[in-house]
């Protein structure tokens, strides 16, 4: 498929509105780009709990999950 610019410097792509995608550079002049699949939503509720509003869904998250989370982060 061959694409061209516009007086603006845009490129059209055949996607919907709102889709979004991965852009990866190689060099100069070379562009991957990857569609990205949405995640799915969680379904969450909220709730009142002694006076305060919470959201209950899904598994319970443990500690080791976040101190894996927390180790990843900068």
């Amino acid at each position: 498929m061959t694409v061209i610019t516009d007086s603006k410097k845009r490129v059209t792509l055949p996607a919907k509105p709102g889709e979004r995608f991965d852009v990866q550079s190689f060099g100069g002049d070379k562009y991957v780009l990857t569609r990205l699949v949405p995640a799915a939503a969680a379904a969450v509720r909220l709730v009142k709990k002694h006076g305060y509003t919470v959201a209950v869904g899904g598994p319970p998250v443990t500690n080791a999950q976040v101190r894996r989370a927390l180790d990843e982060f900068p």
